[in-house]
């Protein structure tokens, strides 16, 4: 008997939606919205949806090189791969090519949207739909500090009740009054996330975690405040810290978070599926954190609505998942017609 959910056939193409303003972090600037979408057709007819979006300064890839690894690499090794067989389709997909994770993501987000149709179930359901819902935060980024303030009171105007707040170009102590500013132009029942994106030193992390808890501010943590390798000082600054520690670019791969978790230098970590490698491998990560006590965030790069869908719906799957950070559908520009984005494949999403 001929087995119909075989892969026969993927395609991708290129997608572009401008941002209403440049996006800006310690790492790089970002204006639009810039990713690979990806189809695949089983012999049945069915077609999966998946997109992706490169981020040279984290995943170390761009447009062209994500297009070609998905078009030159991983397609032809997928093709004639069955979802009744998951694991082995996952592991052969992790494996057919070192690192590209967004790349994978792409190919896996179409795989998860598929198995959701063979199975007429929600994503969120298939996950294990722990959750209807969950609220996101809204990233402030880093621009001149009267700006921050203003576009933070504007947020809260319409309805975010967390910001995120990035730092890290700026002296330390400028960090901390611009998130002074922030916090009392917000009040103190808007909670605060901080993302250093790496930039601080030991001792700058030391006088700037100090100072911020000295100021009673309303801050959920502080992300990423020192480079990734650093563990051993991750961990020492979180025991010396009053403010709780989310690690981001120190955890790629379920590899990554059982060192972090073994290292005790984390009380949260941000999961990003472009990170990851996608669902089936954040899906570990998330299990190696939850084991070990550790609660995550659900974050994203500055993505298309697909692939955004597929993490709101991996957060809500997840009782471990406390936080979410997947903000960048409110940042596209106001005059782009998305078609009303709904629905993307099975994953249904909520504007």
């Amino acid at each position: 008997m001929k087995d119909s959910l075989i892969i026969q056939h993927a395609a991708t193409q290129l997608v572009k939606i401008p941002l209403k303003r440049p996006f800006v972090t310690r790492l790089h600037t970002v204006t639009a919205i810039n990713a690979v979408k990806l189809k695949v057709t089983l012999a049945n007819g069915m077609v999966g949806v998946g997109a992706a979006t490169p981020n040279p300064v984290v995943t170390g890839d761009n447009l062209t090189s994500m297009k070609a690894i998905l078009d030159e690499v991983i397609i032809p090794q997928m093709i004639g791969e069955s979802l009744t067989h998951v694991e082995p389709l996952e592991n052969k997909l992790q494996a057919c090519i070192v690192g590209n994770p967004g790349a994978k993501a792409a190919f896996d987000i179409a795989v998860y949207d598929l198995l959701c149709q063979v199975y007429q179930v929600t994503l969120n359901h298939l996950l294990g739909g722990s959750k209807q819902s969950m609220a996101t935060d809204y990233t402030i980024s880093i621009g001149d500090r009267d700006q921050m303030v203003a576009e933070a009171r504007a947020l809260v105007e319409k309805g975010f009740s967390a910001l995120k707040i990035k730092i890290g170009n700026a002296p330390v102590a400028e960090d901390v009054a611009t998130v002074t500013a922030i916090a009392h132009a917000v009040g103190p029942q808007i909670s605060l996330r901080l993302d250093v994106n790496q930039a601080w030193s030991y001792k700058q992390a030391q006088r700037g975690l100090a100072q911020l808890a000295a100021d009673g501010l309303n801050i959920a943590f502080v992300e990423q405040p020192l480079p990734a390798d650093q563990l051993h000082e991750l961990a020492l600054l979180r025991q010396e810290s009053d403010l709780p520690i989310m690690l981001d670019e120190s955890v790629f791969s379920p590899a990554d978070a059982l060192r972090a978790v073994s290292a005790h230098a984390a009380d949260y970590v941000n999961i990003k599926l472009m990170k990851a490698g996608g669902i089936y491998q954040a899906t570990r990560i998330n299990q190696i954190c939850e084991a070990a006590g550790v609660p995550c965030m659900v974050g994203c790069m500055i993505e298309a609505p697909e692939s955004i869908a597929a993490a709101v719906a991996f957060a809500n799957a997840h009782t471990n998942v406390r936080f979410i950070d997947l903000d960048s559908i409110y940042m596209i520009d106001e005059s782009v017609d998305l078609g009303a984005v709904k629905r993307v494949g099975t994953h249904l999403w909520h504007t």
